[in-house]
């Protein structure tokens, strides 16, 4: 029988415009004013927090119970806010989801790198856009120009650059998953004409009619393809680029040849539906994928006869629910892991969360089991996490609260302090907890984030984070 794509109980923010009665702001808090000198939108550091300072990198000022995680513990508390408001942002005209910063270093003075955004519609008619970004003359911010667009079916689930090799000085080559694997390419056009498309109407009408972004191949494993089960993800290795992996809802993972657009192998990977698949730092055989089953398993394509579950939580991690009458007895299932995110710097760290979760989960897969870390400040449901390309042990997290979060796991010195864990709950914590070290705001539930490549933009201000939240995409200095 046909399977259908599984919907996700986290909400994706559709505006329809940017006024303030339809901006969500979390917590209660006052809309923030505008300022008379626009600037680029501002991670706000946390205070130092008081104590004694720990020298070991991955140790923790608290130890929490992973069964309590209510909203009171947000980082409404705990963080600082810029109220400034921003010239970076890019304003799409459909709700925006899968994007991605390409990480490509930028070698032209003045660019800051080329974006890949899609669109979320729950109908047969979605859209891809390719916007090149330029670092503002007057101030600290950010200009866009659209440059190439296309349309699909439906939505994008994930859209990703060729990663940077030493072949080439660039890439226009962009893959995206959804009901196929496809592969676009960007065609040379003229130089563009940059403006805000938030803050001045008339970029419109100096910048010209954007180009076609080429379809170049589609690519599916079965030989009914109008019927093929729906791609929830995808990963490009960055050691050797003609191999891209895709997950699926029908339980399997392909490695997929690009030279060839064959399929190299398809492996059932999960007992249920795959949500994400990561190849591991440094390697063209290991892979990880999280799924509807709770777990991360580790696969080797040199014996896939085996492979190794790295993260299952424990029935003691399980929220218990209240016996009813109505309900068979039995033991409660792990949540679906939605999202999973592989350190370049460090080939054995993972990152994970859980559907409706708020705890970004660190894994060993050295240690596998449990969690190594968990990393606590959202108040809502996560929706995507990243690695720093550039700095070791940092990574950022989106969530439903409308917040991004970056969290250090190297440094402990600018981490937020949470609370002690209840006496009351009953649980001895088997894994340390660790707070934000920075947040940014947005007005909208934060859909997906992507680091910024090296350019002339960080090279003067620092590192840079894309932000897809609502029908915007916002430039944020760290």
């Amino acid at each position: 029988p046909p399977r259908s794509m599984p919907s996700h109980s986290h909400s994706r923010s559709s505006p329809a415009g940017m006024d303030a009665a339809q901006r969500y702001v979390p917590y209660g808090q006052k809309t923030p004013t505008q300022a008379s000198n626009p600037k680029a939108y501002n991670i706000s550091h946390l205070q130092t927090p008081t104590g004694a300072p720990s020298h070991s990198p991955l140790s923790l000022t608290a130890i929490r119970s992973r069964a309590v995680s209510d909203a009171h513990d947000g980082v409404s508390t705990l963080l600082a806010y810029s109220d400034a408001p921003a010239n970076s942002a890019y304003l799409a005209p459909f709700p925006t989801y899968a994007y991605d910063w390409c990480k490509w270093p930028v070698n032209s003075s003045g660019s800051a790198g080329k974006m890949a955004v899609a669109s979320y519609l729950e109908d047969s008619h979605n859209f891809i856009q390719i916007i090149d970004s330029h670092a503002a003359a007057q101030d600290d911010g950010l200009e866009y120009s659209k440059v190439a667009e296309a349309t699909c079916a439906y939505p994008v689930t994930r859209i990703l650059w060729e990663p940077p090799g030493s072949q080439k000085q660039s890439t226009d080559l962009v893959a995206t998953s959804g009901d196929h694997l496809r592969l676009w390419s960007l065609p040379p056009g003229p130089p563009p004409q940059y403006g805000n498309n938030i803050t001045s109407r008339a970029a419109a009408l100096r910048e010209p009619a954007p180009q076609k972004l080429q379809p170049l191949a589609l690519l599916s494993n079965s030989k009914t393809p109008e019927h093929t089960a729906p791609l929830t993800s995808l990963d490009w290795n960055t050691l050797s680029p003609k191999l891209i992996i895709t997950s699926s809802i029908d339980t399997t993972c392909t490695i997929w040849d690009i030279p060839t657009l064959t399929a190299k192998t398809q492996l059932i990977a999960h007992d249920r539906e795959v949500f994400d698949v990561r190849f591991c730092a440094g390697s063209v055989d290991t892979f990880v994928s999280c799924g509807a089953d709770g777990s991360v398993r580790m696969f080797d394509l040199r014996s896939l006869e085996h492979s190794t579950i790295i993260y299952e939580p424990a029935e003691k991690d399980k929220e218990a629910s209240p016996s009813s009458p109505m309900k068979p007895q039995g033991p409660p299932s792990a949540p679906p892991l939605l999202r999973l995110a592989a350190s370049p710097f460090d080939s054995h760290l993972l990152a994970t969360f859980a559907a409706d979760g708020n705890i970004v989960r660190i894994l060993d897969v050295r240690q596998p089991g449990t969690a190594l870390l968990e990393l606590r400040g959202h108040s809502c449901s996560l929706n995507s996490i990243e690695w720093s390309p550039n700095r070791r042990g940092v990574l950022a997290s989106g969530a439903d609260d409308c917040l991004v979060l970056t969290w250090d796991l190297v440094n402990s010195y600018n981490q937020a302090a949470l609370g002690p864990a209840p006496l009351s709950s009953g649980l001895v914590p088997e894994s340390q907890a660790k707070g934000p070290c920075s947040s940014w705001r947005c007005d909208f539930e934060i859909g997906n984030i992507s680091w910024a490549p090296q350019s002339t933009l960080t090279a003067r201000s620092g590192e840079w984070l894309g932000v897809c939240a609502g029908r915007g995409v916002y430039g944020v200095k760290l």
